[in-house]
């Protein structure tokens, strides 16, 4: 079993998943401007978890469709979708070979889910399901690591303790940089109290901006834009993030 199937469980959709709704209510206002959305417009939502973002984007009257490897993710957002009377769609698959029913308009990979195969021909495929899902001249966006900028300013530890519907939760991420291998490697611990609940592992492939971007050429992709931020900014060593716009031809 991949190490993805493990570590996506409820413990890390509580923790992380569960967003503040000013960061989400950005991120849906970002995708709606550079994606060129509006009600009525489609979109995917490559690996898109519970639904953090696809809901927010249905609410604003978006199709959406949600993709993810996580059955009971699938279930969760396809539950709140129903209560809230939306018409987004979500399908428990591998992003990999996943394409929509329908071509979209625009689409987006978030919160980095990307660069979780040891080899680049499995992270590549990502990219071009995401290139055939789109209509021509449909624009798609990839959130994931800045590379530079995470080597830059690197943090072993990070503790993150949050209120779950199980509790007061802590969670332990130590992370790790293969170099040899060029991959981030983490062991995430849940703690409630002193008990140690579960432990995971996880394993990030580091790609530099510049190849980031030629694998996105790579997949079909023209016009390929780096930014640092959700305001726009370019991409630079102080990036926390890395957002690459890129379009599918039309």
């Amino acid at each position: 079993m991949n190490w993805w199937s493990a570590l996506y469980d409820g413990w890390l959709a509580d923790q992380l998943l569960v967003r503040e709704e000013g960061e989400v209510q950005a991120t849906v206002g970002f995708l709606c401007e550079r994606l060129r959305l509006g009600a009525g417009s489609r979109a995917l939502d490559q690996c898109c978890g519970i639904g953090s973002v696809a809901i927010p984007l249905a609410e604003r009257g978006i199709r959406v469709v949600g993709v993810d490897q996580a059955e009971p993710y699938i279930a969760r957002a396809t539950r709140e979708a129903g209560e809230r009377h939306l018409g987004a769609k979500f399908f428990a698959a591998d992003a990999c070979d996943f394409v929509p029913p329908e071509r979209v308009d625009g689409a987006f990979n978030w919160w980095t889910s990307f660069g979780y195969f040891e080899d680049d021909d499995g992270n590549l495929a990502m990219l071009a399901r995401a290139f055939d899902a789109l209509v021509p001249g449909g624009t798609f966006a990839l959130d994931t690591m800045n590379v530079p900028g995470v080597l830059r300013a690197f943090q072993r530890d990070v503790a993150l303790r949050r209120e779950t519907t199980r509790g007061e939760v802590l969670l332990l991420r130590e992370s790790t940089i293969d170099l040899a291998r060029g991959r981030m490697l983490k062991r995430w611990t849940y703690f409630m109290g002193h008990e140690k609940k579960i432990e995971h592992t996880s394993s990030v492939k580091l790609y530099m901006p510049d190849v980031v971007a030629g694998m996105l050429r790579r997949a079909g992709f023209v016009g390929v834009e780096m930014l640092g931020s959700l305001e726009g900014e370019p991409l630079s060593l102080d990036s926390p993030r890395l957002i690459a716009i890129a379009r599918r031809a039309a």
